[in-house]
């Protein structure tokens, strides 16, 4: 009936608007507004005399699309009834109810589609061959157009919410029913709850214990960057925290549900083989003892850093060097100022003046020399003289501080003046590079003598051992001249500034497991096996 109103060979082309806005279901405004532009303009033109061969244009353009439509139509309808003649006999009945409700039988939107084509197509056409129909109106025929391409996409957006809807609700009607019938046969398998009471309890422990083991886990799967270390700072992390949350996943459903006795036992025992495995605190012990290793095989390489440790550790060795480094750490964590001094203090990090007072004093200056190994030549018998430290300190630091290389060439060529000075030139005569290398070590030194005097710290007690956080900061600095050391102590300080992300209950059950003599003494027994034994007549390493 509309294409038989629109057919502009039987009616003048100023009147096609009216009719068809009349017939279109387009929004109330959109309508009016297109309705009440036409008949203005209609009222305001005069008539034209139509071109008969823009007409039978028009008529011809109109015969062939009736016709595409029409062939289209025809194979869409087919191909829905082959679809729904090829489902499974219990959803003939919905599918051919549906069917039924579909316009002329093909899919949604179809009709609705090639009406909105055919007048947009058409108004077009008319705009272009206005002046051969006879058209004057041509905006009247572009806000019809316009209200068209409105009226389309309301109803498409419209009708793709309905259908989100309806699949969301026929989804939670199959959900809830494969649901109900779980549930029905998993009460009609299972035995009487009051069977296997113990078993529930024991996994409920186990899971508590996972909990656990994860929060250690999660704090440290993100570490890496911030201090260099790299994203796989602790390589298992991942893996951890993936079998965990597998575990818990499963054992969740087994609890909350009617499991039999069998399959909660197996359960059991498959967590409990995993937190064997891997410990209490996961891939952080697993850290720290590879770290008890590699220092443990530098202090079999190193006759002083092993006589060091065994007179600092007493029979925790290097054992207990690496557990007081997170223990003291995880100690400051969650305090950012102190830990920043501790961190500085214990990776003796390049010179920041913010750490330094304003004034150095030769307390300071003496012990910032004594934390560097390349200055030891001014030192006698392990200690410098205060005034003489000073001096060094006045020679190198410098407001901004010059460039090693360059002070360096300065004060060997007798650019510099001072005691400090002379005793450099004195020590190193002829070696700038090794002179610029100590220069930038004691600037480092500094750093950490700076950070540690601003910190009060109590001692930190492994394995019944009470160490001085100022005597732990000069171990770890002296065992830090080996290069494979000085790796772990870097991942370790990260590791424990990662561990700050998680709650206190976890970093006091770390801290306590890193402090306990069993732990340290199973871990030195492991570092034993994995390195060379120490060479005669050193203490300190307990094997």
């Amino acid at each position: 009936m509309v294409l038989s109103q629109s057919d502009p060979a039987k009616s003048p082309g100023p009147r096609l608007v009216p009719v068809a806005l009349a017939l279109l279901s387009a929004p109330g405004t959109a309508s009016a507004l297109a309705a009440a532009s036409t008949a203005q303009a209609v009222a305001s033109s005069p008539m034209m005399a139509p071109s008969p061969v823009a007409a039978a244009g028009v008529v011809l353009v109109l015969v062939l699309f009736l016709a595409g439509s029409w062939v289209m139509l025809r194979r869409l309808a087919r191909e829905m009834q082959a679809r729904a003649g090829s489902v499974a006999e219990a959803e003939r009945p919905r599918l051919t109810g549906r069917l039924m409700d579909l316009p002329l039988g093909v899919p949604e939107g179809s009709i609705r589609a090639l009406l909105s084509i055919f007048i947009i197509v058409l108004g077009f056409l008319m705009l272009a061959l206005k002046g051969p129909l006879g058209l004057d109106a041509g905006e009247a025929v572009t806000g019809f157009i316009g209200a068209v391409i409105s009226f389309y996409f309301a109803a498409r957006s419209g009708e793709q919410a309905r259908q989100v809807a309806e699949t969301a609700a026929d989804a939670a009607r199959l959900a809830a029913g494969a649901a109900d019938r779980m549930t029905s046969a998993a009460a009609a398998d299972a035995p009487p709850p009051s069977a296997q009471p113990g078993l529930e309890t024991r996994l409920r422990e186990v899971q508590g214990q996972l909990q656990a083991l994860r929060g250690v886990v999660s704090a440290v799967g993100t570490l890496g960057g911030g201090g260099g270390v790299g994203s796989g700072a602790l390589a298992g992390a991942d893996r951890a925290l993936a079998r965990v949350d597998g575990l818990l996943g499963r054992i969740a459903p087994v609890l909350g549900g009617q499991a039999d006795a069998q399959s909660i036992g197996r359960l059991a025992e498959e967590a409990g083989a995993a937190l064997r495995e891997m410990g209490e605190i996961g891939p952080v012990g697993t850290a720290v003892a590879d770290a008890m290793a590699t220092v443990g095989r530098a202090a079999v390489d190193s006759t002083k850093l092993a006589g060091m440790l065994g007179g600092l550790m007493g029979g925790a060795g290097p054992a207990g060097l690496v557990a007081a480094v997170v223990v003291g750490g995880i100690g400051l964590v969650r305090d950012r100022e102190r830990f920043e001094r501790w961190k500085a203090a214990m990776l003796d990090t390049p010179l920041d003046l913010g750490l330094l007072p304003p004034v150095v004093d030769a307390g300071l200056a003496a012990a910032a020399l004594l934390r560097c190994p390349p200055m030891a030549v001014l030192a006698r018998d392990g200690t410098v003289e205060p005034a003489l430290a000073l001096a060094v300190w006045e020679a190198v630091a410098g407001t901004p501080p010059e460039a090693p290389g360059a002070l360096a060439a300065r004060i060997l060529a007798g650019g510099v003046g001072g005691a400090g000075a002379d005793a450099l030139r004195a020590a190193f005569q002829g070696h700038a590079d090794g002179l610029a290398d100590a220069i930038e070590d004691l600037r480092a030194a500094m750093t950490g003598a700076a950070a540690l005097a601003g910190l009060d710290l109590p001692p930190v007690t492994v394995a019944g051992a009470s160490i001085p956080t100022g005597a732990l900061a000069m171990a770890v600095r002296a065992a830090r001249q080996d290069g494979r050391v000085a790796a772990e102590i870097e991942r370790l300080v990260y590791m424990t500034e990662a561990l700050g992300r998680a709650d206190p209950a976890t970093l006091a059950r770390v801290s306590a497991r890193l402090g306990d003599p069993a732990f340290v003494q199973a871990a030195a027994r492991d570092g034993a096996a994995r390195t060379p034994p120490p060479p005669a007549g050193l203490e300190g390493w307990s094997g």
